[in-house]
């Protein structure tokens, strides 16, 4: 049973209860009261929100409600036609089917007031690509089958080749959408939950990476570092020393950015904010990201750590505060800033990387031949060099990531910086027969 039915059955027992007690009562008589009452109270309603006139020429007017600012004017000969317009013009509105394309525009607005407006964001993403303009989304909640949804998915799936990655986002917003519809009587099971996974066979497989292009080598990582600080002592943007400092301390972009020098306590410095995007939304209610802002707190509740700063750190962060000394710059006491003066964002730091990666221009800034690119390369190598360095154990090494869960450092940032062909002695020693 959907909302509207079930409106409708409190409406009638609502009825019931207050009529008069009469022999011979009948449904027709039932119906006939229920409709009597519902054209009085959208008329009430109605004339609480939009006056009722009769105007010079005879007719009798009103506005109706059309999303716009002032409404739509409707005119009639009489008082009885324009009211009888009235009422049709209400229902009509109430009898629109509940299907998903309906409850979207309800359930995004929902999300963007009750989420980080960067998940909506997300969110609105995967709609516009995936569900929009689909068939699915017509379909009547009421009608809607748990086969219906399977066929739609699978379909999907092989005619845009989705990830399993991809296809969990996919499904992610539709399991959404119909928890919202509960929260609102609109259905009372959530149908996509009772969905199981597909087999991993229908998925495109991603395909994966050579180290090579996911961390760097040592050798690799020093012409990147020896490129940065010829281009700072170059251009003197104080970008090039935060790729520096930030391949002895792996943190996020954000948090990067987001350091200041009250952070610093003698050999360690703490890390408790980010940079974050802000998001907006404008009259037509697409959500898009509208410049910055310095959460205080970072990506989780683990993103809060203290990390040591190596004689390397100290003198890359030194390097900076001396620049910004020199030049007179200041934005309460960030570490890097722009020649204006302002904290540095996070664009500011990944432009400067890609030209240290080799990037020859704008057009091909992801194409870099033989070299990982971006920051998070630079947070997989710190990691990486920590777990190959088998100093320290998995969990400070997890809480160095700022991650809550070590198997996240496991499966996803831990790679081996030290070519095989180096461990060649490991193994003849491990493969070595015993004496006889």
């Amino acid at each position: 049973m959907n909302r509207n039915e079930l409106n409708t059955v409190k409406n009638v027992i609502e009825l019931l209860n207050n009529l008069p007690k009469r022999d011979n009562l009948n449904v027709d008589d039932v119906l006939k009261e229920l409709d009597d009452m519902r054209r009085d109270t959208i008329l009430k309603q109605h004339k609480e929100n939009y006056k009722v006139w009769q105007a010079k020429d005879g007719r009798w007017k009103t506005k109706l409600p059309d999303g716009s600012r002032y409404g739509k004017l409707v005119a009639k000969a009489t008082l009885e036609n324009l009211e009888n317009f009235i009422v049709d013009y209400y229902k009509a509105m109430g009898e629109e089917k509940e299907n998903l394309e309906a409850v979207y525009a309800k359930f995004i607005e929902y999300k963007y007031l009750s989420s980080e407006k960067g998940t909506a964001n997300k969110l609105q993403w995967v709609w516009n690509t995936y569900y929009k303009d689909s068939t699915i989304i017509k379909v009547e909640l009421s009608k809607m089958t748990v086969g219906d949804l399977s066929d739609w998915l699978l379909e999907l799936i092989d005619k845009r080749n989705l990830t399993k990655k991809r296809y969990l986002e996919v499904k992610g917003l539709m399991n959404q959408l119909y928890d919202y519809c509960i929260s609102h009587n609109m259905v009372q099971i959530n149908l996509p939950r009772q969905l199981g996974m597909p087999s991993k066979n229908v998925f495109v497989e991603t395909e994966a990476k050579p180290e090579e292009e996911i961390i760097y080598s040592s050798d690799t990582k020093s012409e990147v570092i020896k490129e940065a600080l010829a281009q700072f002592n170059k251009t003197k943007n104080t970008a090039y020393l935060a790729i520096c400092l930030n391949f002895n301390l792996g943190l996020r972009i954000g948090e990067l950015v987001a350091l200041r020098e009250c952070d610093i306590k003698e050999d360690t410095i703490h890390i408790c904010r980010a940079e974050s995007k802000n998001y907006t939304k404008d009259k037509n209610g697409k959500i898009y990201a509208d410049g910055y802002r310095v959460v205080q707190h970072p990506k989780t509740d683990a993103g809060i750590r203290t990390l040591v700063l190596t004689p390397d750190a100290k003198k890359y962060i030194k390097m900076a505060l001396d620049e910004n000394k020199a030049n007179g710059r200041s934005d309460e006491d960030y570490i890097f800033l722009s020649k204006s003066g302002e904290r540095m964002h996070e664009y500011a730091v990944n432009n400067v990387l890609r030209r240290c990666n080799g990037i020859r221009n704008e057009k091909d800034r992801f194409i870099i031949s033989g070299k990982p690119s971006g920051n998070h390369a630079i947070r997989k190598t710190c990691i990486s060099e920590l777990h190959d360095s088998q100093l320290l154990p998995d969990r400070m090494i997890s809480d160095f990531a700022g991650h809550k869960d070590i198997s996240t450092t496991q499966k996803y940032y831990i790679h081996s910086v030290t070519p095989l062909t180096e461990k060649a002695d490991v193994f003849a020693k491990v493969f070595k027969p015993k004496a006889v």
